[in-house]
């Protein structure tokens, strides 16, 4: 038996957000009405240049 390739089965994913200052990346669980809910968002600043 195989899997659908069209059938999503993640239930976690990683986001990377650009904004002015620093980048950050959040951490997002699908809830079970199919939308996804930040839980974590961890900056990353840029260096001076």
């Amino acid at each position: 038996m195989t899997k659908s390739s069209t059938a999503s089965a993640k239930t976690h994913r990683y986001e990377l957000m650009h904004g002015e200052d620093a980048d950050f990346v959040a951490y997002q669980r699908r809830r079970e009405d199919g939308k996804w809910q930040t839980f974590a968002t961890w900056m990353i600043p840029r260096a001076p240049c």
